[in-house]
């Protein structure tokens, strides 16, 4: 059986300060080092190490290989007989899903073209390093306080194959978060009948466009080139 730590407990040295988090394969907890600085330690499920131990390690694996700002930082790896877990860096402010749903905020064009330049080279980055996130989703982007995005969460993230983990998966995630941006200004309402996305956003041809062929709709696109080509156009054309 796991063990779920409380708040206060230690954990090879590092003070649990409460549960954030808890999925198929793992309990995540907000902690701290013996220096007081805040940091992340994902403590992997039992069962699922029993039956899916290559999987869970993807994300240490992956995240060791990455050193950049725009990604939490692996520390650490603890390993005893009743506990496997790791250590990732805190990466502080708000995630978009809060952003977008507890607080509201409304995001702008601007806003949005700047947002998706971020983002766009964060792909960038690990498409380069040969890595597909797949799960890039408001829960998974932080927003800092200088307003740069860290993009975490690497627990499905895999090496692309071009089979089954390809780079149109990070396309099809990428279109899917800037609808939800759209969504908080663009929006109109056409009734009780439900519509689709690009039947309901009160965004240009070229924008309708861009988005389709992110989701797979249209014609998809087949390198990051294109995409970078298209938003430029796009944030162009709103100056």
């Amino acid at each position: 059986m796991d063990k779920y730590y409380q708040p206060g407990e230690t954990l090879n040295g590092y003070t649990i300060l409460n549960k954030i988090g808890e999925g198929r394969y793992g309990i995540v907890y907000l902690a701290e080092n013996s220096n007081f600085k805040k940091c992340i330690i994902k403590q992997l499920k039992k069962d699922t190490l029993k039956t899916s131990k290559k999987k869970l390690y993807y994300e240490q694996e992956i995240l060791k290989s990455i050193n950049n700002p725009k990604f939490p930082a692996f520390i650490e790896k603890l390993e005893d007989e009743d506990i496997q877990a790791y250590v990732l860096e805190y990466i502080s402010g708000k995630v978009f899903e809060d952003l977008l749903f507890n607080d509201e905020y409304v995001f702008n064009k601007v806003q949005i073209y700047k947002i998706a330049t971020q983002l766009l080279e964060i792909i960038a980055i690990l498409h380069q390093q040969n890595i597909v996130h797949r799960d890039i989703r408001p829960p998974n982007v932080i927003l800092r306080g200088n307003r740069d995005i860290v993009l975490i969460d690497f627990g499905l993230a895999r090496y692309i194959d071009n089979k089954k983990y390809t780079q149109q998966t990070d396309y099809w995630y990428f279109g899917d978060f800037l609808i939800h941006l759209y969504y908080t200004s663009c929006y109109q309402d056409l009734g009780l009948e439900e519509k689709a996305w690009y039947e309901e956003l009160d965004i240009n041809e070229h924008e309708k466009l861009f988005l389709k062929k992110l989701m797979g709709i249209e014609d998809s696109y087949t390198n990051l080139q294109q995409i970078e080509n298209d938003l430029q156009e796009i944030k162009n054309e709103s100056l």
